[in-house]
């Protein structure tokens, strides 16, 4: 290796080395940017009509998670439960129903598979089985989904 190519390599090394902070820090901000933008609506999910059973509503509104159609399943939520649907429909990547079960009036136990985006899952969704029951309340224009917990 001669004289004159030894600066250059060692100034090349540098150039790189001033690069490699900032594109890390590129990386991190477009990952992290990925994480807090909301997920692209997969496919518009039709509301159940009025005259739907509890169970109809608690499929579709699962169906539109998955879709992330947030919309149609703030529809089909009542608000008292409309922070819980926007975070679900924020922090599931995929969701897959597995079973749906009436238990009672208005009472709806959901099993379901969830994949979470990354650092979203909240642990109370346990694995396998029936995961929550939907709780519904009924009105003039059908159900709404008021609750729901470790069923």
């Amino acid at each position: 290796m001669s004289a004159e190519t030894v600066p250059a390599t060692v100034g090349r090394r540098r150039r790189v080395g001033r690069w490699l902070p900032l594109a890390f820090v590129v990386v991190v901000v477009a990952f992290g940017v990925a994480q807090i933008l909301p997920l692209p609506r997969t496919a518009d999910v039709a509301a159940p009509p009025a005259d739907a059973t509890a169970e109809d509503v608690v499929r579709a509104y699962l169906d539109a998670i998955d879709a992330h159609d947030c919309g149609t399943a703030q529809d089909l939520t009542a608000p008292s439960f409309a922070t819980t649907t926007e975070s679900m429909c924020h922090d599931a990547a995929s969701l897959t129903v597995t079973g749906l079960e009436t238990v009672g009036t208005g009472q709806v136990n959901a099993g379901f598979d969830v994949d979470w985006r990354l650092f979203a899952e909240d642990g109370s969704i346990p694995e396998g089985g029936f995961g929550w029951t939907y709780y519904l309340t009924q009105g003039d224009d059908g159900w709404l989904i008021e609750e729901a917990g470790n069923g």
